[in-house]
């Protein structure tokens, strides 16, 4: 009896050991669980902001706030498909504490986001290593979303208007264009993705204002007429015909893979980054299964 009551404790001492140097994000598809070997590659190496949550596996508050983060994880890179991903690293691992020396973890979790350096057309792309900043807000999905899609970089082309100054000039320049007919403001994270999704090798815009009556300017030899808008319209300039080309695959623009689908379709380029990039099927593939489809913010 003595010694079946020592076997039991035992068995339940390994698996407790066993569970606090378990990493806690391995099985989740939305979350990248980072280590020196790949760090610099999802990190560094991207247009993507990245956060990254520092932890321990016996941190008490690190339990608190996983199931957050998986929710975190899920509503970024599965519902919303942000130019954004969400990672971990175990500091108790022995392999991974020159990582958290390196970024000055003091304490358990420690939030932290990267921000990638503003690209610059026409020079050299060159990534370099990202700013990183620890965050201090609410640990909730609502609050930690805000902050990060506040650092996403913004290279959409934004006019108050379709009469405003150099249109005409950024749809003819080199490389090809879709814009973004709407009474928004503000660019809309999911745009800022798209845009990020393409960087230099499609342009996009926005106009932040319907149009009342259809509207014509000149491009070259080609009068290019605008329809007039009551709703959120996104249009491909088609150089060639000289015409404007609408998007039509759903009535809503919150899908991003759709979009995407379609601008590939129209402009002939594909996205460095994304989704539907080479490089998520390269390198990140393994990490995205999730098949659900789900309504979310529009652009």
């Amino acid at each position: 009896m003595i010694f079946n009551y020592l076997l039991a404790l035992f068995q339940i001492l390994v698996l407790a050991s066993a569970r606090a140097q378990a990493d806690e994000y391995a099985s989740d598809p939305n979350i990248f669980e980072l280590t020196p070997s790949n760090f610099d590659k999802v990190v560094h190496k991207s247009n993507y902001t990245t956060l990254v949550k520092f932890y321990a596996p016996w941190c008490g508050y690190c339990q608190k706030l996983q199931p957050v983060y998986h929710k975190l994880g899920k509503y970024i890179n599965k519902d919303a498909k942000y130019s954004i991903n969400i990672a971990s690293v175990n500091c108790d691992k022995d392999y991974n504490k020159q990582l958290c020396s390196q970024y000055q973890v003091r304490g358990f979790p420690t939030l932290m986001v990267f921000r990638p350096p503003k690209y610059e057309k026409g020079k050299q792309v060159k990534l370099q290593k990202h700013a990183s900043e620890v965050y201090q807000g609410e640990r909730t999905v609502k609050s930690i979303t805000k902050f990060l899609t506040s650092r996403l970089k913004n290279y959409v082309k934004k006019f108050h208007n379709i009469r405003s100054d150099g249109i005409a000039e950024w749809l003819a320049e080199d490389i090809p264009s879709v814009l973004l007919i709407s009474n928004a403001n503000s660019v809309s994270p999911l745009l800022k993705s798209i845009a990020i999704d393409f960087l230099d090798r499609v342009n996009v815009g926005m106009i932040s204002k319907f149009n009342d009556e259809s509207h014509k300017f000149v491009i070259g030899d080609k009068e290019i007429e605008v329809p007039a808008t009551s709703k959120s319209s996104l249009f491909y300039f088609n150089k060639e015909k000289g015409e404007l080309v609408a998007y039509t695959k759903s009535d809503k623009l919150n899908d991003k893979i759709k979009i995407t689908e379609w601008i590939i379709e129209q402009t002939q380029q594909q996205p460095i980054e994304g989704p539907l990039s080479k490089k998520e099927k390269k390198y990140y593939y393994k990490y995205r299964t999730g098949k659900k489809k789900i309504e979310h913010d529009e652009l």
